[in-house]
């Protein structure tokens, strides 16, 4: 099996846990206000994990320890231990600093579902330690061409949280049970370190408590820095999304956590995996100075996730509303919350292949040891997420969040595009691969889902309308397979392969 495809299974795997696990949250607690104030305070070690664990300082850690494996592979092991013992030691007085902060902040605040989100996250944050020390070991662990790990790592978070979704019923207050949760996902962090920890040591490298210097662990700091400013302006994006609706709204925060969520199951099921085997192939490529092998893997890269997000796309806009009402119409979430969440998964739908592109085109700079490029592009599009939030919340409410995440993902959009044709003139060609996509079969496409959902009206049966939208979804499936098999069958094969060739181009 593949790397890319061992990465897909594990993700859909972790991925249908974590809808289960959001199906059955919102059916216990529905859009209450300790359902927001729990999601907004999941959100902020969230945060770091990505900025930290995912984002900057994991593009800053895979290419330096991707050149020093492919260089000085004896070595490997003192910068293995003398970077997590660093990482450690800083990232635990991180989180000291975050709980004691946090800790004061419930004290002085006089709102009361404010005093519920800190404390909360007060709860949370140690969550914050294990997870970002996890994500950074499985991004060495891919470098070392080892991926099944990665993929599987979010089911023991989703195992976690599921038991303490039944212990809830135990629970005499809502506040109770938001408490067991953020315990339960600290105990889920746990496990996400400590297995790919185990893995690493399976593999010849067993992390010893070293705080010598090294010159690649300086490297990864300097690029870190630049790099940190960058993500965490896109990352306060998406936070701020949850803050502006939770004001706008009780549930607020509910409702575009949850449309997020749809959002968050192609990209993370296919971008996530894309990503995870073309970044650590792109740093090692431009460390040897194959710029013609880079560009390649980039076109097959941007193809096969577009082939894969646009029908994606199409699908979540038009099967909205029947695909929240099956999953999510249980328990204490209502038929009224579902029509909240509709146009708001609509709106993010349009913007899907564009959310996938965008954070791929990002990992070209980091691949390129460039952390300043992406924080210049990263400063302008939070400004213009915040101007397009001001001024389409108070029209719109939440449905004006989530317009304003799309507009300003085109406005990134563009102004990678400029800077990557500015800065590395040999990737010019790897846009080409726009114009060869089959835009008929998309559309076609389209014009079959619409029909077939309006012949398929969903009834008050949940089982009969399970069986009816699935039937509806693989036939849509198959059908996108004959439309690509008939009009483009070199995207066929790259498709049913899953397979990212950086030796032949598309």
């Amino acid at each position: 099996m593949s790397a890319l495809l061992k990465l897909m299974t594990g993700t859909l795997c972790s991925r249908i846990l974590g809808f289960l696990r959001d199906i059955v949250f919102f059916a216990v607690l529905g859009s209450s206000r300790e359902a927001s104030a729990f999601l907004i305070a999941f959100a902020l070690p969230n945060l770091f994990r990505r900025l930290c664990g995912e984002g900057a300082l994991s593009a800053a850690f895979i290419p330096v320890f991707a050149q020093r494996y492919a260089q000085k592979p004896q070595t490997v092991g003192d910068f293995l231990n003398r970077f997590f013992t660093r990482f450690g030691v800083w990232l635990g007085l991180a989180v000291g600093v975050g709980m004691l902060a946090t800790g004061i902040g419930q004290t002085i605040t006089m709102s009361l579902k404010w005093q519920t989100v800190l404390f909360l996250t007060l709860l949370m944050l140690p969550y914050l330690w294990f997870i970002c020390t996890a994500a950074l070991l499985n991004g060495a662990l891919n470098v070392l061409n080892k991926f099944s790990l990665t993929a599987f790592s979010p089911v023991l978070l989703n195992c976690s949280f599921l038991v303490g979704l039944a212990l809830c019923p135990l629970c005499e207050t809502p506040h109770t049970q938001v408490s067991l949760l953020s315990v339960c996902v600290v105990i889920g962090g746990f496990w996400q370190y400590f297995l790919p920890k185990l893995q690493l040591r399976r593999n010849g490298f067993r992390l010893k408590f070293r705080l010598e210097s090294d010159e690649d662990v300086m490297r990864v700091g300097q690029l870190f820095l630049p790099g940190v400013f960058g993500a965490a302006v896109f990352q306060l994006n998406a936070l701020l999304g949850r803050f502006f609706a939770y004001t706008v709204d009780d549930g607020g925060a509910s409702f575009l956590y949850l449309a997020n969520r749809f959002l968050e199951l192609p990209l993370g099921l296919f971008s996530f995996s894309i990503f995870s085997v073309v970044f650590p192939q792109l740093s090692l490529l431009i460390a040897k100075d194959d710029a013609r092998s880079a560009r390649v893997l980039l076109q097959n890269g941007i193809r096969l996730l577009l082939l894969l997000l646009i029908p994606a796309a199409i699908g979540l806009f038009i099967l909205a509303e029947p695909i929240l009402d099956l999953c999510f119409r249980w328990g204490k979430f209502s038929q009224t919350d579902i029509r909240q969440v509709v146009p708001l998964l609509k709106i993010f739908a349009v913007g899907l292949p564009l959310f996938g592109v965008t954070a791929l085109f990002a990992r070209i700079f980091y691949a390129h040891k460039d952390t300043k490029t992406p924080v210049k592009i990263s400063v302008y599009t939070l400004v213009a997420y915040v101007l397009c939030a001001v001024l389409l919340m108070k029209p719109f409410g939440v449905a004006g969040l989530a317009l304003a995440s799309v507009l300003s993902n085109v406005l990134q959009w563009f102004l990678q595009i400029y800077f990557l044709h500015q800065k590395y003139p040999d990737l010019r060609g790897m846009l080409r691969v726009l114009r060869k996509l089959p835009w008929l079969g998309f559309i076609l496409f389209t014009i079959f889902l619409y029909f077939s959902s309006n012949a398929l009206p969903l009834s008050c049966d949940k089982i009969r309308d399970a069986l009816r939208l699935g039937t509806l979804i693989t036939a849509a499936v198959a059908f996108y397979l004959v439309l690509l098999r008939v009009f483009d069958k070199t995207s066929f094969r790259q498709l049913i392969r899953f397979r990212l060739d950086a030796k032949t181009g598309m």
